[in-house]
């Protein structure tokens, strides 16, 4: 089971665990996902927050440092959205805590087939 890469037409090789190019491309177990910048970098937040919780606030903070009101932090929330159609094909999910935050979920594979 393999894709081509879709910058440069090449087969993707087969990684059981995420790999992320910083042209914004996810890969794992042969499929991909191409974010858009502000979806990479809300993906790489919490990807690196390790399965920690992550509050709307501080991803709007990565991606825009000036102070935000309550309705233009809302737009995290349409990213997200977004995102999470992208990676759930790979086995990703991104988990939300009501009111709190968001959190990065990998699955297994074994979750996956259930």
């Amino acid at each position: 089971m393999s894709c081509s890469c879709p910058t440069c037409g090449q087969a993707l090789p087969f990684y059981d665990e995420l790999q992320v190019d910083p042209a914004g491309i996810v890969v794992r177990r042969g499929r991909f996902a191409r974010l858009s910048g502000h979806e990479f970098t809300i993906f790489e937040t919490l990807r690196a927050a390790a399965g920690r919780l992550v509050t709307r606030e501080a991803l709007m903070a990565v991606i825009y440092p000036l102070e935000q009101d309550e309705a233009q932090i809302r737009i995290i929330d349409v990213w997200i959205c977004k995102l999470r159609k992208k990676v759930k094909p790979l086995g990703v999910e991104i988990g939300t805590a009501w009111g709190r935050g968001y959190r990065l979920i990998s699955k297994a594979p074994e979750q996956e087939a259930a």
